[in-house]
């Protein structure tokens, strides 16, 4: 019985694990009935009771493995399921993306048609404001034109309303201060004339002198007359040169002698012989003489007057100095105006037209230098201008 189950063993060779399974137990019954037979009950039993146990294990693990592999099996499912749903939603999401692929497209050419605009509208705006800045620079330079234009104006009706106050200073002088010399001058003529045998020989010398210091009033006025109508037509030749400066004073004073020795005056000239300044000689000449016949007009009998010139910086500054009646601060704001008519007697009742002062302040002026007066009441006054020393 043995060899016959080895023999079919090995006669069925390579089959299915469950075909030799199934024949094993068969061979197995026929063994046990065979042992049965042999009366071996017990080991039957036990043998049999052992099968059932080992094919119920069996079953046990298969129904497990079932069980597992069913599971898996779900699982498999549903994560295929799940799969097929993320492959779906997948192919919806690259659909929405494709779509909103194709609306930012749209979006980004519509965008790039209005950076395009923006661009040309920024152009214009640039441009625009170029155009603007242009204009503005314009309008800078026309108000600028403009405030120009009005400063001109406006030294243009200063410099008409000094001519107008000239013309009305000519007129006063032509029918007051050239007047009354002339009228005061022929009335001595008439009267000596008419009554020159009556009058004795000292009587008719007195008429002569005063006849004789109103033609010497008369003619220094026509002598400014004629400077000042000449500087104001600009016919007065302007040739400045180095000249000496003591030379002209010397010069002048001797023209003054007479009223100098009138009054008893002494002359101070503190003047170095190497002095010069660049200037209008016949302009200086004209300012030293009036400077100097005011002097002696305001200065006492017996007085002093001093000349004196001193070098500061690049200029030299002349004075014309006396201890005579001086002014008051009311009066000083007076001189050198055309504006203003102020006369004031000299101490032997000198007349004047304030022109003289007016004349001096435009040549002074005109020679690149200023003029002013320092005053005191009855302690003097010393006229002072400057001139260019190179």
């Amino acid at each position: 019985m043995i060899l016959e189950y080895k023999n079919i063993k090995t006669t069925r060779g390579k089959g299915k694990r469950m075909s030799i399974n199934h024949k094993k137990t068969e061979e197995d019954l026929i063994i046990h009935n065979e042992d049965i037979n042999w009366g071996l009950p017990e080991k039957v039993d036990e043998t049999i009771s052992k099968q059932y146990s080992d094919l119920e294990t069996k079953r046990l693990e298969l129904e497990i493995q079932q069980k597992k592999l069913e599971d898996s099996s779900e699982k498999f499912r549903g994560r295929t399921i799940e799969l097929f749903g993320k492959m779906v939603d997948l192919k919806k999401a690259k659909k929405i993306i494709s779509q909103q692929n194709e609306q930012l497209e749209k979006q980004k050419y519509e965008i790039e048609i209005q950076q395009s605009q923006l661009e040309k509208t920024n152009q214009k705006f640039r441009e625009r404001t170029i155009e603007l800045f242009g204009k503005m620079i314009d309008l800078k330079k026309a108000k600028k034109t403009i405030s120009l234009q009005n400063e001109e104006l406006e030294l243009q009706r200063k410099k008409l309303h000094e001519l107008n106050a000239s013309k009305d200073k000519f007129f006063s002088i032509i029918a007051h201060d050239l007047r009354n010399p002339i009228a005061g001058f022929l009335n001595l003529t008439e009267i000596l004339s008419e009554n020159f045998s009556t009058f004795s020989e000292k009587e008719s010398q007195e008429f002569i002198d005063v006849m004789n210091q109103a033609s010497k009033q008369l003619y220094n006025l026509l002598e400014n007359l004629l400077q000042w109508s000449r500087s104001q037509t600009g016919s007065v030749p302007f040739e400045p040169k180095y000249i000496a400066l003591k030379k002209i004073i010397e010069n002048t004073i001797d023209l003054l002698m007479m009223n100098i020795e009138n009054k008893k005056l002494k002359i101070y000239i503190k003047i170095d012989d190497q002095c010069t300044v660049f200037a209008d000689e016949n302009m200086i000449t004209t300012v030293l003489r009036n400077l100097i016949s005011n002097a002696i007009k305001f200065s006492n009998p017996e007085g002093a007057i001093t000349i004196r010139a001193e070098l500061k910086d690049k200029e030299v500054e002349i004075s014309v100095i006396d201890n005579g009646i001086g002014m008051k601060q009311e009066d000083k704001e007076k001189l050198f105006r055309i504006d203003v008519h102020h006369t004031t007697p000299g101490t032997s009742d000198e007349k004047g037209t304030g022109l003289g002062l007016i004349l001096c302040k435009e040549f002074v002026e005109r020679n690149g230098g200023k003029i002013w007066v320092e005053s005191d009441l009855n302690k003097g006054s010393a006229f002072k201008f400057t001139l260019k020393h190179q």
